[in-house]
């Protein structure tokens, strides 16, 4: 009978561990599991696999584990210096512009604005256009300071314009004020000399009105001329013709004219053309002149010296109804001037 034999319970001496290589790299002794570049330790072989094979894969096929690639760097973000740097160009063109100048502080200080924040994400190592994003900040600075002085610029020219315009209206103003006191001046004057004249016209037309009434009398009253001649009519009386008389009108009365001029002035008077009276029935037409031969007819001379006398007698055969008023006239000329003395009343 065979006893069996228990087994071995006293503890065995540990194997020594193989002597690691000096010059293996890095975890890849001898024992130690295959690593990948990049990626560590590589995966344990399963069952009827090889060490280093990776799973799935044909037994045999080498196993190439995959090559890590870098990171892709960040790319610079430039949009903002670009932006600032253009924003900043628009400004300073809009700012010397004089008509579109007030529009340029906008573009400008969203260029200072913009370069501002571009300059950070450039101290950040966010951004690689420092240059475009300081000139954004100093062209925008410069947009803005241009559009300051332009704006400056034109308010004192506006304000140069007003006043030089204020003066231009104030000068027409002036003018206008002097031409139109001066003109209602004259029109004052024109007015004046026009009333004046129309009152020495009124005048002289009164006084010729009264002179034309006082040189219309009634028998046996007297007038006297500017020239100093005094001329008087007495009351017709009857006249009987005697000795070479014309045919008279039948019914006719027949009347004597005397007149009477005596010269009052200091100059001697000019009777010429007032020989002869000029007699007018009532109905105005001429009456009949008698001439006789009894040498009773008297014509009046051509002048008279100052202070002489004078008396002109004629004849007149009235027609029927010597009732009736008839009228003598007696005509004098003074130089240029024509005055006429008329007479009016019954005949007898």
């Amino acid at each position: 009978m065979t006893v069996p034999v228990p087994p071995d319970s006293s503890p065995r001496p540990a194997e020594e561990p193989a002597a690691a290589d000096p010059w293996a790299p890095p975890g890849q002794g001898r024992d130690a599991a295959p690593t990948v570049p990049g990626f560590g330790p590589a995966p344990a072989a399963g069952p009827g696999q090889i060490p280093g094979q990776a799973p799935g894969q044909a037994p045999g096929a080498p196993y190439w584990p995959p090559y890590a690639m870098p990171a892709p760097a960040p790319q610079p973000r430039n949009g903002l210096g670009i932006a600032a740097m253009v924003l900043g160009i628009v400004g300073v063109v809009l700012g010397l512009t004089i008509i579109l100048f007030w529009l340029s502080w906008l573009p400008a200080l969203l260029a200072v604005v913009f370069g501002v924040i571009a300059l950070g994400h450039v101290r950040k190592g966010l951004a690689a256009n420092r240059a475009m994003a300081l000139a954004g900040v100093v062209l925008g600075v410069t947009g803005l300071l241009v559009s300051v002085g332009t704006g400056v610029f034109v308010v004192n020219r506006v304000q140069e314009v007003h006043r030089e315009q204020k003066a231009q209206a104030d000068a027409a103003r002036i003018r206008f004020e002097t031409a139109t006191k001066a003109a209602e001046e004259r029109a004052a004057k024109e007015k004046a000399r026009i009333e004046a004249e129309r009152q020495r016209l009124a005048a002289e037309q009164e006084k010729r009105a009264a002179d034309e009434r006082a040189r219309r009398l009634s028998f046996g009253q007297s007038y006297t001329y500017p020239d100093g001649l005094k001329v008087t009519m007495a009351a017709p009386e009857p006249y009987v013709p005697r000795g070479g008389v014309g045919e008279t009108p039948k019914d006719a009365t027949i009347v004597q004219v005397r007149i009477t001029v005596v010269n009052t002035g200091p100059a001697e008077v000019s009777l010429l053309g007032s020989g002869l009276p000029t007699v007018r029935d009532a109905k105005g037409n001429l009456v009949f002149t008698l001439i006789d031969g009894s040498g009773r007819m008297k014509i009046l001379t051509k002048s008279l010296a100052p202070g002489e006398e004078a008396t002109g007698l004629t004849a007149y055969a009235l027609p029927a109804g010597a009732g009736d008023p008839f009228s003598v006239r007696f005509d004098h000329t003074m130089g240029t001037e024509y005055k006429d003395v008329i007479w009016t009343g019954p005949a007898g």
